[in-house]
């Protein structure tokens, strides 16, 4: 039996599982098996994995990544389960730095790690989301209460607890449930990956209101507000500072709209919010141009403002279908 387990589930991936795969196959650490789960691909997925893999699962039809994952996790039988994103590359001593942590925190259920601030891609966005990602997670703690699908690793004993079922957010539910359920999860932050996602304008605004969208269920099912500034974080890896832009972006649009339009005399209060607003967002601001330039971090500072304003958006509507879910049920129980 091999000590490691690592799973990829991978649909249409062709333009990346070959790098994800070679980067596994040249780890440092050796006692491992590779299972790919070809997740109903039109493409080259499947011939691809079979150059590498020890072992591909071909699903006859696109289950969803939740099922695709929980394939490959039944289909492990090492001790240690590391779960990589079909578009990830990681390092040579990723799987080795996983596997001594464990090793020697018998405590710790389940780890994570983060994006690294090198991305292959030249776009603004696909830069920008790196950035973003990478900035907010270096400034978390060393336990978390999520888990980061990219790269994350669970002992086969959890395994049955992974039951997932929103592709946008699937990790973060399973780290929830995790939690709830008293398991610890650390985050290593010298555990690092390179993201070959690229990010085109309909893909980054897609993802940045289905995000916030499908969060709402969980924070409702795993009672978030009792998270909520616990361990210096606001809510899974969202900062307070986050949580506070996020509200007070739409708050400054629309009370802007309103000197505009209407003439209210807003004024004050406006510039008031913004320069909290500004304040929340320094530091990343900050970043930014260290790693990009002037020019970029402009830029980015009306792209952080739409950002917030869509990631404020997915919440609110997130609300919105739950309560009108609820209507819906509770009519269908009257006319049964």
């Amino acid at each position: 039996m091999k000590q490691v387990s690592i799973v990829v589930p991978a649909h249409n991936a062709e333009e990346t599982i070959a790098g994800c795969l070679k980067t596994i196959r040249q780890s440092e650490f050796s006692d491992y098996e590779l299972i790919v789960v070809d997740d109903g691909s039109k493409d080259a997925t499947g011939a691809i994995s079979k150059e590498y893999a020890d072992k591909v699962i071909s699903l006859d039809r696109n289950l969803g990544l939740p099922r695709a994952r929980r394939a490959g996790i039944e289909a492990a039988g090492a001790e240690i389960i590391v779960n990589i994103d079909s578009d990830i590359l990681i390092k040579p001593d990723t799987i080795a730095k996983v596997v001594g942590y464990l090793s020697s925190h018998q405590e710790i259920d389940a780890l994570t790690g983060l994006l690294a601030r090198d991305c292959p891609h030249k776009s603004f966005l696909g830069q920008y989301k790196n950035l973003y990602m990478n900035y907010n997670f270096k400034r978390l703690p060393e336990s978390v209460s999520f888990l980061y699908g990219s790269i994350y690793a669970i002992r086969s004993k959890i395994s049955k607890l992974y039951n997932s079922q929103s592709s946008l957010s699937e990790d973060i539910e399973f780290g929830q449930r995790l939690i709830s359920l008293n398991k610890k999860i650390a985050f290593l932050k010298d555990i690092e990956v390179i993201h070959l996602k690229e990010y085109s304008p309909i893909l980054f605004i897609k993802n940045d209101f289905l995000v916030p969208f499908s969060w709402v269920r969980i924070f409702l099912k795993f009672k978030g507000w009792k998270q909520l500034f616990r361990n210096k974080t606001g809510f899974t890896h969202i900062s307070k500072e986050q949580l506070a832009s996020v509200i007070l972006a739409p708050l400054i649009f629309l009370l802007g709209l309103g000197i505009l339009l209407a003439g209210y005399d807003f004024f004050a209060f406006v510039l008031l919010l913004s320069l909290s607003w500004v304040l929340f967002n320094i530091g990343f601001l900050r970043f930014l141009v260290k790693e990009k330039g002037i020019f970029f971090g402009i830029f980015s500072f009306f792209v952080i403002f739409f950002d917030n304003i869509l990631m404020a958006s997915g919440i609110i509507c997130g609300f919105i279908s739950l309560f009108i879910d609820k209507i819906n049920s509770l009519s269908m129980r009257k006319k049964s």
